[in-house]
Order: C-alpha cells, then structure tokens, then sequence
C-alpha cells in the first residue's frame, strides 16, 4: 500500500506527528512536505482538500482521507499510536482546537499558517 502523507513540515505539532507514527516499517510512506510540492497540492484543491484544513492523506493513488479522518486513518495502520478516539468530541472539537493551536505556534515562530 503505498501511502502519501502532505503535511507542513515547518509546524512543528505536524512534523512530530508525521515522523512518530512510524508506518515506513509495513508500508511504503511517503512524507510530503506540503510547502515544497505545490503542484499535488494543487491538483488536490481541484478535488476540493485544502491543506489549510489539515493533513491530506493520499492511499495508492485513490482514496483520499482529510483532517481528523486522516489521522484516524493512519493511526489504525500504525504500530506505534497516539490514542485518539474515533468519535464526534475527537472530530468535533479536539482535531479543529490543535489546528488552532498549530496556527498561533507557526504565528509565534513567524511562520505563514497557510499554504
């Protein structure tokens, strides 16, 4: 299976996450900087993800996984987990209160929070 994971390398909640989780050992994971590769972020908004919005994840070329439901995704493959639950309180209010935090950590270290 080969997985594509776009996600902002410079915040650093993202960067930890991607490098924790640890699916290279059983899959083929490719950590895409989203910052770099401009032109597969834009043919994904064409496909209506906005990175803005959080992680995408991009399965074999296929399935096409956002946010909270990209996370929960990726933490079922994984050996390796962070404990999150998959239900309304993780979707509805933890997943978008870290993407708040992600945007005033990036303001702090004078980075741009969009793509």
């Amino acid at each position: 299976m080969k997985i594509e994971l776009f996600y902002d390398k410079e915040c650093p909640f993202c960067k930890f996450y991607a490098n924790y989780i640890k699916l290279k050992e059983s899959h083929n994971l490719i950590l895409v900087n989203a910052r770099e590769d401009k032109q597969s972020i834009e043919e994904l908004s064409k496909l209506g993800f906005n990175i803005n919005d959080g992680f995408i994840i991009r399965v074999d070329a296929s399935k096409i996984y956002q946010g909270s439901d990209a996370i929960i995704f990726l933490n079922r493959l994984s050996q390796k987990k962070i404990y999150f639950k998959d239900n309304k309180f993780f979707r509805n209010f933890v997943y978008p209160f870290i993407k708040q935090i992600r945007k005033i950590v990036l303001f702090c270290l004078l980075k741009n929070s969009k793509l």
